[in-house]
């Protein structure tokens, strides 16, 4: 793949994953987060399933074999990041989110060595040490202002869909794949779709869903662009170079994502709070540096 097309995939990555955290939490004050993340990944396997139609109408579904596989790596990529992080937003400021959620690269590294023996060096040692030295800053109350259960618990949730993210993102890219970067994400957008459909029903059946402007406009921008699009876009990506390089780019994610939040919410970030974040951006872009393809 040219170069220049790789990097307008990703700049689509950035930019969509980074401005959709504050959309996501201006969404939740019309309706539940898993019930949103339902809408939202069905949505977006509808319009690849559109697409798919008009392209390759005789290859919508990937290989029976691989299947299985691709529902996996969906459950951690897309059910915990979308899932874990909406639920993460109702507790905690969306810059706040957004930064914990794009350690990811920290663990794809980590995933990488434990994995496939992707051996780091020092200085990637040394980032991921960065990271979550940055990563326990977000866990003292007394510097970060968690005074309360819920916003601890949020961000363990936070966490944990970064680890997950990050063990999908190392099993997607070193598994050979027989199907069509379209098709598999349609699979992984309806796979996560059905499983959030039913953690809704289970714990958000009886929530409200005020059918407003702003979430009509938030929920078809999300379908489209942030999902579908750019679910698409990663898997190209994925596709050109390797999960830890390519996971390198997405530490700009963050940045956009904090000041996206600051724009709409007037988030203002404490001084400490910002040397958390850069201790983790640094580290992860560190813990990337010399990554073996």
């Amino acid at each position: 793949m040219p170069h220049g097309l790789t990097a307008l995939y990703l700049a689509v990555v950035i930019i969509t994953w980074g401005t959709n955290y504050p959309l996501m939490q201006l969404a939740f004050l019309d309706v539940s987060p898993l019930t949103f993340a339902t809408f939202r990944l069905l949505g977006g396997a509808g319009f690849l399933l559109f697409l798919l139609y008009f392209i390759s109408p005789k290859k919508v579904l990937p290989p029976r074999a691989e299947r299985p596989k691709l529902a996996l790596i969906s459950l951690c990529q897309f059910v915990s990041v979308l899932g874990f992080a909406g639920l993460a937003l109702l507790y905690l400021p969306a810059g706040r989110t957004v930064t914990i959620i794009y350690t990811m690269p920290v663990w794809v590294t980590v995933f990488s060595f434990l994995l496939v023996r992707v051996r780091p060096n020092y200085v990637q040692v040394l980032g991921v040490f960065l990271s979550i030295s940055g990563i326990l800053l977000f866990f003292d109350p007394s510097v970060i202002e968690l005074d309360n259960t819920d916003a601890l618990f949020a961000l363990l949730l936070a966490l944990s869909a970064a680890i997950l993210w990050g063990f999908g993102a190392v099993l997607y890219k070193y598994t050979n794949w027989n199907s069509s970067v379209l098709s598999q994400s349609f699979w992984q957008l309806f796979i996560a779709g059905l499983f959030l459909a039913v953690l809704a029903f289970v714990f958000e059946r009886n929530s409200k869903i005020n059918i407003t402007p702003t979430f009509l406009i938030i929920l078809i921008w999300n379908c489209i662009g942030p999902t579908a699009i750019s679910v698409w876009a990663w898997s190209q990506v994925l596709s050109s170079m390797s999960a830890t390089t390519a996971s390198q780019f997405t530490m700009f994610t963050p940045f956009v994502g904090i000041a996206a939040s600051a724009l709409i919410f007037q988030e203002r970030l404490p001084a400490v709070f910002a040397i958390s974040v850069l201790l983790i951006v640094i580290g992860g872009i560190f813990s990337l540096v010399s990554a073996q393809d």
